[in-house]
């Protein structure tokens, strides 16, 4: 099997590699993401190797070596596209147990296939079904290009190829949930307030036992909630990013890729352009606590400037990594109530945060426009001129957003105030329907009560 392995050169440059089942580099897929991807992040190389990966499981279930294929001048057709979509689908665990198990040695043909994925547990989402064969299209695109460039039927070849691409494209499965998943469903607002009262200090309810893991874990959900900032942003803090005043203290995040100072194999690193957005002065205390009292003791936190660490093991006092966020700090809160805390996540609270914008957008909105109604009852024109210009407009809002959010295009900003419509339609749609019910009741009601006096 091939693995993913993750280099860090002196430079502090992640470089991503895919292994073979000897643990040397594999050549085609060393190339591409030379040539071809060196100027993405780690994590977008990573998911690109892994859908790779998954290619090559499927070319070793099969029985088949493509390239070899190609080179023989066999450009693959439709059938191989169908057979990998439907690959492509497939969760790890059931190709692992289907294929590569002990007990299945055997080369499986598509009819297996097919019935191996009849189940929808044993499927993965259409958008990340999607995103493999988008990725295994464009991989050998430029692999079958460099092997049959120099050939006498070059251009022939090249055709094959092209239309090849174009078979991968007219297959993608359609999205699940459209456009940056705006439909997935996030919790409501009392299960994101009830996950929060878990990590206050005091809460008889904190799962966590050791006082410095209860502030450091207080920390990063509470600057989830108060940046809107992505959780592997709120990893990428260091200590200079904390601001120094009491009454409006700000935490920036920057980008910092390919830092040398980070030990992490996966460096949890700022998606979109850096900010400053404000806290609390009750967090800041919090932070200058953990800063003086927990984080100080670890001796490895003194030759790195991130602020959260881990606590425990080999990795105690080193930057804390984005796995342990989720498996050690995240999960184990959801345990103690998974059912109202299973829709929570962390980039939830990125929406929740933008949730919470859009409603004091509206709060405020409404208190000038009944300013302004007031003031043109009682005729003063200018000073309702003056309170119209105080409205927040909704281009007003995306650029808001954007600042608050760190994107660089409305389209971004757009998403959030889409998201927020739709809530506020469906309020107003769940209002009408206990009014309906209401009158409907009172007819009843008043119905009985004829029925009774008769």
């Amino acid at each position: 099997m091939y693995s993913i392995e993750q280099l860090i050169f002196e430079s502090g440059e992640r470089f991503p590699m895919l292994l073979d089942e000897d643990g040397m580099p594999d050549f085609w897929a060393t190339l591409y993401t030379s040539n071809n991807l060196r100027a993405l992040t780690q994590t977008s190389i990573t998911s690109i190797l892994r859908s790779i990966n998954h290619f090559y499981k499927w070319q070793q279930a099969f029985g088949r070596d493509l390239f070899q294929e190609i080179n023989e001048g066999k450009v693959p057709d439709s059938n191989f596209v169908i057979s990998l979509k439907e690959f492509c689908g497939m969760r790890d665990d059931l190709i692992q147990n289907r294929f590569f198990s002990e007990r299945q040695k055997k080369v499986i043909n598509l009819l297996d296939l097919k019935l191996a994925i009849i189940s929808v547990h044993n499927q993965v989402g259409s958008d990340y079904q999607s995103r493999r064969m988008s990725d295994i299209s464009l991989f050998i695109d430029f692999v079958g290009r460099e092997i049959v460039r120099r050939k006498s039927n070059a251009e022939k070849l090249l055709g094959a190829l092209h239309n090849l691409g174009r078979e991968f494209k007219s297959n993608l499965p359609k999205s699940t949930y459209g456009r940056n998943n705006r439909a997935l469903p996030h919790a409501e607002k009392k299960a994101f307030d009830d996950f929060m009262d878990l990590f206050e200090i005091d809460s008889i309810r904190n799962p966590f036992k050791n006082e410095g893991l209860k502030l450091r874990n207080y920390i990063l959900i509470q600057l989830l909630f108060l940046t809107g900032f992505r959780s592997g942003e709120v990893l990428s803090i260091t200590l200079d990013d904390i601001g120094s005043d009491t009454e409006y203290p700000v935490v920036s995040v920057k980008r910092n890729h390919d830092d040398k100072n980070d030990s992490r194999r996966f460096q949890p690193v700022a998606k979109t352009i850096g900010r400053g957005n404000q806290i609390t002065p009750k967090l800041l205390e919090s932070i200058d606590k953990y800063i003086f009292k927990v984080r100080g003791k670890f001796e490895a936190a003194k030759k790195h400037p991130y602020l959260l660490i881990s606590h425990k093991g080999k990795s105690a006092g080193q930057p804390l990594s984005n796995s342990t966020f989720y498996n050690r700090v995240i999960l184990t809160a959801k345990k103690v109530n998974f059912e109202e805390f299973k829709l929570v996540r962390r980039h939830g609270f990125r929406h929740y945060f933008n949730e919470r914008l859009s409603d004091k957008i509206d709060s405020f909105n409404e208190a000038i426009e009944l300013e302004m109604a007031s003031a043109l009852e009682k005729n003063e024109q200018i000073k309702a001129a003056h309170l119209k210009s105080q409205l927040i407009t909704e281009k007003k809002e995306i650029e808001m957003r954007m600042l608050l959010n760190g994107h660089t295009n409305e389209s971004s900003a757009i998403i959030y105030l889409e998201r927020h419509t739709k809530r506020k339609a469906q309020r107003v749609h769940k209002e009408m329907m206990q009014d309906t019910s209401k009158k409907i009741n009172e007819i009843k009601r008043q119905k009985k009560q004829k029925y009774d006096q008769t």
